[in-house]
């Protein structure tokens, strides 16, 4: 977004808190809960219930809610913007959701997909994190990669490849 200048607008008031993941953690997470498994299988005796690793599910976070566009500020910044946030527009969710509506009816009866949606404005403008602490009790879980180096790795992976396709492109 931040290569074709679509950086300038923000939908909602970003009061709302997101937990991303590197997938690196992810992984680790996964082998955790693999050893875990192991180790309870082959135990001479049944884990108690809060120690039950098999059947349950687990929320594996980065462990660190941030506010969901200076999530996306911080990529456009590692990315190379050097824009702030004095040219965004602020356009609050009510707002949002009212264009989106109209949008979305004037681009159907144009027989076309609308760019804004009444969706986009609602996971742009709600609260998604969760507790990894189930995790970090049952498989001893903590994040390796922290949020801002998961960030700078993906950056630079996508930048990568991005200057590859553009490498190509001129051949």
């Amino acid at each position: 977004m931040h290569h074709t200048n679509k950086t300038g607008f923000q939908l909602g008031e970003n009061t709302n808190l997101f937990d991303f993941t590197y997938v690196g953690n992810v992984a680790h997470a996964h082998l955790l809960a693999a050893w875990a498994l192991t180790c309870t299988s082959t135990s001479r005796t049944a884990p108690l219930d809060h120690e039950k690793v098999d059947g349950e599910a687990f929320f594996i976070t980065n462990c660190a809610p941030v506010y969901f566009w200076d999530f996306a500020r911080t990529i456009w910044a590692y990315a190379g913007s050097e824009k702030g946030t004095e040219h965004v527009w602020v356009i609050s969710r009510d707002v949002g959701l009212a264009l989106g509506g109209v949008l979305e009816w004037v681009f159907w009866a144009m027989g076309r997909q609308s760019k804004l949606t009444r969706r986009q404005v609602k996971y742009s403008s709600m609260t998604r994190y969760y507790s990894c602490g189930k995790a970090r009790q049952r498989l001893g879980y903590e994040p390796i990669v922290g949020l801002n180096e998961g960030l700078r790795r993906g950056v630079k992976w996508f930048e990568d490849q991005r200057t590859k396709e553009v490498s190509k492109k001129d051949q």
